[in-house]
């Protein structure tokens, strides 16, 4: 009777292993507990059911259906399409950078001309439209002065 109250008291203070709870259990849940112990019984009784209830492994094996080995397999095959064109789209745009490209363009009616002799002679046009006269250009910059 003194063990089990000194292991009692080791339980309550955390210090019992698991052998030791184990013999805890089995007493508490026995036919013979003396009375000043009978608190205690309810309380292992129920950490014994709870024990054998989850000591036992519970495996349940479930076969795959057809429909899920086949949405396993689009995924499957899905991913790695994406995986395909996401490094195409990777290569393409590494290639774009690396691609020479003129240094030297002129955008005219919001088209890119990289042609030296065409954007000449689109800019002399210009400056024949909107070329002024020295008369122009002197009353233009004293305007102001008088």
């Amino acid at each position: 009777m003194k063990d089990i109250e000194m292991l009692l008291n080791k339980y309550f203070e955390g210090e019992t292993t698991s052998e030791e709870e184990r013999e805890l259990r089995h007493f508490f849940t026995g036919g013979l507990v003396p009375d000043h112990l009978q608190v205690y019984r309810p309380m292992f009784s129920y950490f014994e059911t709870e024990h054998t209830k989850f000591s036992e492994p519970i495996v349940e094996t479930f076969p795959l259906r057809k429909k899920t080995k086949t949405r396993r397999k689009y995924i499957t095959y899905s991913s790695g399409i994406a995986a395909v064109i996401l490094l195409l789209l990777g290569i393409t745009g590494t290639f774009r950078e690396l691609a020479p490209s003129p240094t030297n363009y002129v955008v005219i009616d919001g088209k890119r001309y990289t042609d030296a002799a065409f954007v000449r002679k689109q800019a002399v046009a210009a400056f024949r439209e909107v070329s002024l006269s020295e008369e122009d250009v002197f009353n233009t910059l004293f305007e102001d002065e008088e």
